[in-house]
């Protein structure tokens, strides 16, 4: 499926939608102005550089480094107008989130070192914010795909980024940590003296966070989805509670889908969700479409991948044959894209271009035993996908071929 995971650090604050923060409350939005112009423009595509070299040399330092803490700290206190920056508790909180946010970096390096896939897609320049942003996709087969869009600050001439909008949460990340702040100052200075159900149902939420960390993630989804206020209808709680579900059951995490769609049926920022939800119903089509929106909002081409995935699932193969040779054609190191068009070309039953693409890809490295030992070897569940390529006579011959030198 698209989405399984939140990184370590983001899940510890998922839970925190709560009304601690409501709209009469939201201060001000600040603005990160930068000028669109052709100086900026390159300097940004040298930040997206910057941020992929310390992501992929493992270097979390160089990655903090372009963050602006200062104005990152602001955009979180500027969440909500009963935050007081002077505030003992909220200093300390700030204190405690400053160490989270050195570990941020950590958990993309972690993802990375074990396979997933970090990289800068595109840039914008947002009208609204008055600003630049950089959009960078994280993708791996196991945890699905995500994307981190960098919010341009610009000080003394330098190129930094002050927030970061999550595609799976729906929001940027000061907001999410402005609610957290939120959330746990103490009760008599943000619910005042009347308690009210909302109050009780916030020291559930914490119930249920406490639960989803300690491993009972049915107790901590029977206590989401049971919120009886308008709080269960919060995107952040319905996100939360999709993640929890992924540990449980096919039957939870498709309601917990239905749950998000139905609540925001016109959000575009659901599209992950929407295209696992598609997907679950054997919605093909829509799947599809979905995830045309999305490409069409990211401009990221790797989506043709996915789609590529969605047609192979439908036996629609010449469509799953065309979107899986664009991703091997243009991301040549992506072998998920090498494999998914030889495993399409072999459902085709097409065995004769199958053995030819097999000698392009020793012509691009790889070993001919090596080759050999993954078409024929059996997967995890005892299964070969390509087992009647194994026994096609086109096969045969190839593997008993000598390799030109």
């Amino acid at each position: 499926m698209v989405l399984k995971k939140l990184s370590l650090f983001f899940s510890l604050v998922i839970i925190c939608n709560t009304n601690a923060i409501s709209q009469e409350n939201i201060k001000t939005v600040l603005q990160d102005t930068v000028s669109y112009n052709e100086e900026n423009t390159q300097k940004i595509i040298e930040f997206a550089n910057q941020i992929s070299q310390a992501i992929h040399s493992y270097d979390d330092n160089a990655f903090i480094a372009k963050l602006n803490k200062d104005r990152f700290f602001d955009r979180i206190l500027n969440q909500d107008k009963r935050i007081d920056p002077n505030d003992d508790f909220v200093k300390g909180f700030m204190m405690g989130m400053e160490e989270a946010l050195n570990s941020f970096p950590n958990e993309i390096i972690t993802d990375v070192r074990n396979g997933s896939y970090y990289d800068f897609i595109s840039y914008r320049y947002d009208t609204d914010d008055q600003t630049y942003y950089a959009l960078f996709r994280l993708y791996s087969a196991e945890a699905g795909m995500n994307y981190h869009d960098y919010r341009i600050y610009k000080k003394d001439g330098e190129i930094q980024f002050s927030d970061m909008y999550i595609y799976l949460s729906g929001e940027h990340f000061t907001e999410t940590l402005g609610r957290m702040l939120a959330f746990s100052l103490p009760q008599d200075k943000i619910f005042g003296v009347i308690k009210t159900s909302r109050d009780a149902e916030v020291e559930d939420i914490y119930k249920a966070f406490l639960y989803n960390s300690n491993g009972e993630f049915q107790k901590s989804y029977d206590i989401i989805d049971g919120l009886k206020s308008d709080l269960g209808k919060e995107k952040f709680l319905l996100i939360f509670k999709s993640l929890v579900a992924t540990n449980i059951g096919e039957k939870e995490y498709l309601k917990s889908l239905e749950d998000i769609i139905n609540t925001f049926p016109d959000d575009p920022t659901i599209y992950l969700n929407k295209i696992d939800y598609h997907v679950y119903k054997e919605e093909y089509y829509e799947a599809i479409q979905t995830i045309n929106q999305l490409q069409n909002e990211t401009e990221d081409d790797f989506l043709n991948y996915l789609k590529a995935c969605i047609a192979f699932e439908d036996q629609n193969y010449d469509m799953a044959l065309n979107f899986f040779e664009y991703t091997k054609d243009n991301y040549p190191d992506f072998f998920e894209g090498q494999a998914g068009y030889l495993n399409t070309l072999v459902m085709m039953k097409n065995y004769a271009d199958a053995v030819k693409y097999l000698d392009v890809l020793v012509e691009e490295g790889y070993e001919k035993s090596v080759i050999v030992e993954y078409v024929e070897e059996d997967d995890e569940f005892g299964e070969n996908i390509l087992e009647d390529l194994v026994k096609s006579k086109d096969f045969k011959i190839w593997k008993r071929k000598k390799t030109k030198n």
